[in-house]
């Protein structure tokens, strides 16, 4: 959503002379063969250099820019040991422009030095990677995760609660502690609580559609796919007024978000 609301204020944005807007797209994937050995470090330098080299001729503008210069490296520098795999910033200097993403999906670096934002690449970045709503299921627990630019944005955990019947906020992922008693007794308490939990599942399938469609408007999802147990996952579409543009067979419940995301959408 946050993003969205940057898109749209960036495409009404003009800037007057001698004011000027600094885009930068800086590829910085360490994923990718060319940037082994930190070629990123080389490309940045470098794209400041050249538009320096250009506004030789206009000494207001080239003020500007190197008033912008340190503000921006010094920006990645600090994220050089979580790097993200692209940075995209819109600066400037008299209108105090500062606009900054981290997408998790690599981009074509670029500089650009207009009265307006270059925005063609962020677009379509924004095209392939709409905000996502990933509903990772399992049983009367799931995990809801946001993803914009394939970045994560919030993470929330959620379970049935049998005693309330409703869905509470919790901290993670856990298995049912039935460990009062006997063995036999264990074992007893685990039949009762999975009884428990499949009388309910109509139930809870019904209330967790009206939870993510709640959901879904808040966060301004454009898109939405159900992570799970195929047969769990058509029960949850048919009991949300929102639609389900996907469905993943797997069981990632327990792993890392930011591997979530790397995994389904990059």
């Amino acid at each position: 959503m946050l993003h969205q609301k940057t898109l749209n204020k960036l495409e009404n944005l003009t800037l007057q002379k001698p004011d000027k807007l600094l885009t930068v797209y800086l590829n910085t994937d360490r994923s990718d063969p060319d940037q082994q050995g930190g070629e990123w470090k080389i490309a940045l330098k470098n794209g400041f250099n050249r538009l320096e080299e250009y506004l030789e001729s206009a000494p207001e503008e080239k003020e500007r820019l190197q008033a912008i210069r340190p503000k921006v490296e010094d920006y990645i520098l600090s994220q050089e040991r979580k790097l993200p795999r692209s940075f995209i910033i819109f600066a400037s200097a008299d209108s105090g422009i500062w606009e900054t993403f981290e997408p998790q999906v690599p981009v074509e670096t670029s500089f650009h030095w207009e009265e307006k934002p270059n925005l063609e690449q962020l677009k379509s970045l924004h095209t392939q990677y709409p905000n996502t709503g990933l509903i990772l299921l399992q049983q009367n627990q799931i995990k809801i995760l946001t993803s914009a630019l394939g970045q994560l944005q919030t993470s929330e955990f959620m379970e049935f609660d049998l005693d309330t019947e409703d869905w509470r906020k919790s901290e993670g992922p856990h298995h049912a502690d039935v460990s009062m008693g006997s063995s036999g007794g264990k074992a007893n308490q685990q039949d009762e609580y999975d009884e428990r939990l499949k009388a309910n599942q109509q139930r809870w399938w019904k209330s967790l559609g009206s939870v993510l469609d709640k959901k879904a408007a808040d966060e301004k999802w454009e898109k939405i796919i159900l992570v799970g147990d195929k047969e769990e996952a058509d029960i949850l579409s048919e009991n949300m007024n929102k639609e389900v543009h996907e469905t993943i067979q797997k069981n990632l419940l327990n792993e890392n978000e930011h591997k979530v995301i790397e995994k389904l959408l990059a």
